[in-house]
């Protein structure tokens, strides 16, 4: 994201943009958080928002409010199999996100540091996970690779294989 490459694809990407546009990259992170210090049990799914117009000393700086909590999914230890967990974690982030269309369509009017007000598009450019958030997201089976179709018993080879296509 921090790349003119990125920027350039990204603004180009837009029909036109008006004088002053500009784009907002948003960033989404999740990370299974446990909520109980006692029994050691009790867990969740916290979903975080940023923006990549921040440098990264003040998005993950405590008093800048750089990274915003917008969900927090529960999660059941005990609770179904696998796939309906998947499912209802990628139904939750759908829910989320939901808010993101619009703006991410048509833009939003936003007040500058310089006080003037521009046309931004959002993009959402990241998903920050870890592994087990990750497999959630793509729907893939554990132990896998949610970024090529390497087979798991051949993890430590160097092979490159073809790319995973996750549908829209």
């Amino acid at each position: 994201m921090w790349t003119a490459d990125w920027w350039w694809k990204t603004q180009a990407s837009f029909p036109l943009l008006e004088n002053g546009s500009t784009v907002i990259p948003v960033i989404l992170g999740s990370d299974k958080t446990m909520l109980s210090t006692l029994s050691g049990d009790k867990s969740a799914w916290p979903v975080y928002l940023s923006i990549g117009n921040l440098f990264k000393a003040k998005r993950r700086s405590v008093k800048s409010n750089g990274l915003i909590l917008i969900g927090l999914l529960p999660r059941c230890p005990n609770g179904p199999k696998t796939p309906t967990i998947k499912i209802a974690y990628q139904e939750a982030m759908a829910t989320i996100s939901r808010p993101l269309e619009e703006p991410v369509k048509s833009g939003i009017k936003v007040l500058c540091a310089d006080g003037r007000t521009r046309h931004a598009y959002l993009r959402i450019a990241s998903f920050l996970a870890d592994y087990p958030e990750q497999c959630n997201i793509t729907g893939i089976k554990y132990g896998w690779c949610s970024r090529c179709e390497i087979d798991p018993d051949d993890m430590s080879g160097f092979n490159r294989r073809p790319r995973r296509h996750h549908p829209q």
